[in-house]
């Protein structure tokens, strides 16, 4: 590789992160004439290089076009980034402002004058995630996502209860107002602390809902945005594999299903930014610096979304230790800056994590394990070829047997794509790079099929190492017993995203034109049967007036901060959640959505300890079955709910107007703590004297 003068041409480090990916450290270029840059000086690159080796026999007027082309379109790019940067590229910008606000202003004012192919293809994306959450962004008080509204109350609550600890300066990483009396490690539950905590100003003055349909809008849009950014500078010569790989990767089936209240999930857009970094750690002029910042973005990730930190650990090793292996020479030679530079991002990232990882793993109501059925939350093989209900070959109207819930359709990305990625993959099978991907991918794939792999719901026949899947061996190891295996499928997605862009790439500059429109043909194909839909959305339960007033304040004093709402929310109902969330998490609830340990002596994770309590399972019974089995109160009773109420530190139970069985709920309570009172939208219980 030819190194540019100084201030000239593409940064070394972008081309040698690049010559991962493209093979080209692995070849040797024949000259060509190069486009002559505003001061004269030649300009040669690794993707130049790759362009020319991948087109042999081409004439010499080929090799002179091809230079112009690729020599204008790096050339912009470098006009872009001396813009945004500050940096020296040409005499006429020689002066241009050092501050970092005076670049920032430039850069923006260039952006309006010249907008850069970057600034435009973004805005597509901005534009596509805009109509796919059109109904959920422009109604976000009136409205919830119909695929998942559990979730989605769940993540508004947390979004609320995070705006409430940072402007009351108490900790985000633990709360009382939900499970009360013992509360939740919010840092060890599936949490979005991090994009809550920016969120803080839109939560306190607008709501948690506008918060999450924002959030939700964004991490679609931010994630096409970060992966188009690290496929064209890191992977692909074009824009245009750049722009459909990131149309890929922010609207894939993966992305569109975890956008159903998982934005824990959804939230991927600094994967592309981890990544980059990773590669980064090559560079043996940068070593602290890039590995300072890998830490910074891995710290981000962790209250971004904590298992995607997992995922792309997972498959950037599998991809890291496969490639190594067909490269040993490289490896070799990268191996001592690479694991420096590894060094200050683990450095970084432990000492940024010291304090929150202690709290999530050891702190209050810290557990261990996972409370799901991982054979349940695996994929099934055929799974893989199916199309899901969110996309357009799918079936809106119901989700395919094959997907564990609407939410976990990662697996589901669809023959067609499968097809004509494998033929991508074979034509460039030459490549190393592409040989660690379909090794990681295949692995990946491996381990989401779970403990027991199925094709089909049948038990696998073929596989050569008995029923039990790999993930049995693994199922106990840290990080691997808090992780669901299907989401495994998410981390492949990513690799067939970037084999997608690898494989246009490729057809896109090369010099036979009907492979060329063969290639953009069938990647075309496969990728119109998975256009996304726009979200559905289903009217909100109005929250009662009783709490929208403030007169639920009448239910709390020194001592007494829960308010005990029927029914009590737990993994299926969320009513009393969304009550908390109306008034900022000022009051507690019992229960909830949490994970917790089994007790003080016994980490190991269980449910919430739903309906423990005798009043919980009886207010429970009622509200599904009605009075009918209901035994006659007396005083041992009425004891028993008063001793339940104090455990919840409560004195009030509260179940809105038009609460199914409320008939038989009241004749209950009525003799248990007192006769009700209907305030306005709601019957109260309260405790005598209380």
């Amino acid at each position: 590789m030819t190194e540019s003068p100084s201030g000239q041409g593409a940064p070394e480090h972008d081309s040698e992160a690049a010559a991962l990916l493209t093979d080209a450290s692995a070849t040797t270029a024949p000259s060509v004439p190069h486009q002559p840059r505003r001061d004269g000086a030649e300009r040669t690159t690794a993707t130049e290089a790759v362009e020319d080796v991948s087109a042999p026999g081409r004439t010499d007027d080929d090799e002179l076009q091809a230079g112009l082309d690729t020599g204008t379109e790096a050339e912009a790019e470098l006009e872009t980034e001396a813009e945004a940067t500050g940096t020296d590229r040409s005499p006429e910008t020689s002066d241009a402002p050092k501050h970092f606000l005076n670049r920032v202003t430039a850069r923006i004012a260039a952006e309006f004058l010249r907008p850069s192919p970057a600034l435009l293809l973004s805005l597509l994306y901005i534009a596509l995630a805009v109509f796919l959450t059109w109904k959920l962004l422009f109604h976000p008080i009136a409205s919830v996502l119909a695929g998942n509204p559990y979730d989605q109350f769940y993540f508004e609550w947390q979004l609320t209860a995070v705006e409430h600890a940072v402007t009351h300066l108490q900790n985000p990483l633990f709360t009382h107002a939900m499970n009360a009396p013992d509360g939740m490690n919010l840092a060890a539950n599936p949490q979005i602390i991090g994009p809550a905590i920016v969120l803080t100003p839109i939560t306190a003055l607008f709501g948690s809902a506008v918060s999450f349909a924002l959030l939700t809008t964004f991490n679609l849009a931010a994630t096409a945005i970060t992966w188009r950014w690290f496929l064209r500078r890191h992977v692909v010569r074009t824009e245009t594999a750049a722009f459909v790989g990131g149309l890929f990767l922010g609207f894939s089936p993966s992305m569109m299903s975890h956008s159903l209240a998982h934005p824990n999930l959804a939230g991927q857009w600094l994967v592309p930014l981890i990544l980059a970094g990773v590669l980064r750690l090559r560079e043996p002029e940068r070593q602290v610096r890039n590995g300072i910042v890998l830490g910074v973005l891995i710290t981000a990730q962790v209250f971004v979304g904590e298992e995607l930190l997992f995922l792309t650990a997972m498959g950037t090793g599998l991809f890291l230790v496969a490639y190594a292996a067909m490269r040993p020479r490289q490896a070799r030679d990268e191996a001592v800056t690479f694991l420096r530079g590894a060094g200050f991002a683990i450095v970084t990232a432990g000492v940024l994590l010291a304090y929150p990882l202690s709290f999530q793993f050891f702190g209050p109501m810290s557990f261990k394990g996972i409370p799901f059925d991982i054979g349940y939350y695996s994929a099934d093989l055929k799974s893989y070829a199916v199309y899901p209900n969110l996309e357009l070959w799918g079936d809106p109207a119901k989700l395919d047997p094959l997907a564990p819930g609407g939410t976990e359709q990662a697996a589901l990305v669809g023959w067609a794509l499968l097809l004509v990625v494998a033929l991508l993959a074979m034509w460039l099978i030459r490549k190393a790079a592409v040989r660690a991907l379909l090794i990681a991918a295949l692995i990946l794939v491996v381990l989401s099929l779970g403990p027991t792999p199925v094709y089909d719901h049948k038990t696998l026949g073929f596989w050569p190492i008995g029923p039990a899947g790999v993930w049995t061996h693994l199922e106990h190891l840290p990080l691997f017993s808090s992780s669901l295996p299907v989401r495994s499928a998410l981390a492949v997605s990513w690799i067939i995203g970037i084999l997608l862009a690898l494989g246009l790439d490729e057809a896109v500059l090369h010099r036979w034109q009907v492979l060329r429109g063969v290639g953009i043909g069938a990647v075309t194909a496969a990728l119109i049967p998975l256009i996304p839909r726009v979200f559905d959305t289903v009217p909100r339960t109005p929250i009662p007036q009783y709490f929208t007033s403030g007169a639920w304040k009448e239910c709390v004093s020194p001592g007494h901060h829960t308010i005990v709402g029927v029914p009590l929310s737990d993994g299926g109902d969320r009513t009393n959640e969304t009550w908390s969330t109306a008034e900022n998490t000022d009051f507690a609830i019992p229960q909830g959505p949490v994970m917790g340990p089994n007790s003080a002596t016994d980490k190991q994770v269980v449910w919430a300890k739903s309906n423990v309590l005798w009043t919980a399972q009886w207010l429970a019974y009622i509200y599904k079955n009605g009075g009918g089995s209901t035994p006659a109160v007396d005083s041992a009773i009425q004891n028993r709910v008063a001793l339940d109420l104090g455990t919840w530190q409560a004195k009030c139970v509260v179940a809105a107007d038009g609460t199914q069985n409320l008939a038989a709920i009241k004749n209950f309570l009525d003799q248990a703590i007192a006769p009700g009172k209907l305030e306005g939208d709601v019957v109260v219980w309260m405790e005598p004297g209380r």
